[in-house]
């Protein structure tokens, strides 16, 4: 029951040399990696000190501050433009009829001239055998102080229609 264990010296020396021996095959599998490292490292900072990487971070960032502004004031400048051009007048629809019942081939017309707000004109030519009559009438929200033919208020109304833009991506 007392029996001591008792390790020869030469087990321990056996063990010693194969702990160094895998302690010697570690140290060279981590010398050879670290000089990859340091081959990599030196290969992204291409000759440049750390000095020069905080000076580039930060006009990197001027960089992105600046066109952060400009992207904020390019949006306020194409919202301007949106407004603008729905005051342009680009909403454009004519209608074509017989004014008279002689017959003819639709001479007479009404051409209305609207932007997105529905402001602008209605011009009309009422075409006759013996005289034609050219007639201007403004338009403001769609509507006019003046009496408006049939024939002009189809016209407003087609000008008037929503527009749908078809986008180019499929």
């Amino acid at each position: 029951m007392g029996e001591e264990m008792v390790i020869s010296p030469e087990a321990f020396f056996v063990a010693g040399i194969v702990l160094f021996g895998l302690s010697l095959l570690m140290f060279i599998v981590l010398w050879l990696r670290l000089g990859k490292l340091n081959k990599r490292y030196k290969s992204m900072l291409n000759g440049k000190t750390g000095g020069d990487y905080e000076e580039l971070l930060i006009g990197i960032q001027t960089q992105l501050n600046e066109w952060g502004n400009q992207t904020a004031e390019n949006s306020r400048a194409l919202e301007a433009v949106r407004e603008l051009m729905k005051s342009q007048k680009a909403r454009v629809e004519m209608v074509r009829y017989n004014a008279f019942d002689q017959g003819g081939s639709e001479m007479s017309f009404s051409i209305a001239i609207l932007n997105d707000y529905l402001d602008g004109l209605v011009l009309s030519g009422i075409y006759g055998r013996e005289q034609t009559y050219m007639y201007a009438k403004t338009i403001e929200k769609g509507e006019s102080k003046h009496t408006l033919s049939p024939e002009e208020k189809k016209a407003i109304q087609h000008a008037s229609a929503p527009i749908i833009i078809k986008s180019a991506n499929r």
